[in-house]
């Protein structure tokens, strides 16, 4: 990941384990989306119990590695709307 944007030269990363956040943001995002998917799966009664277990398994490793780039996206804009950067911290 690079270190500044080349447009307006903010720097991403502001402190050491400042993404920790992100990775939480998408662990939740992640399960959220995975007990949405898999929930309604399991009251089909014509789906067995091996293949809700199989999508979930599936399930629990893709969305995480799909979301973690928008993930981090979405932690830097939450912290810039909290906790704007000053002019001298850039």
């Amino acid at each position: 990941m690079y270190q500044r944007c080349s447009v307006c030269n903010f720097r991403f990363e502001r402190e050491e384990g400042y993404f920790t956040g992100a990775m939480a943001v998408n662990l939740v995002i992640a399960e959220l989306l995975m007990t949405i998917i898999v929930i309604p799966l399991s009251l089909q009664p014509w789906i067995n119990l091996f293949l809700i277990l199989l999508f979930g398994l599936i399930l629990s490793i893709l969305l995480p590695l799909l979301f973690y780039r928008h993930s981090k996206g979405l932690w830097m804009s939450l912290d810039q709307l909290l906790h704007p950067v000053e002019i001298g911290e850039q």
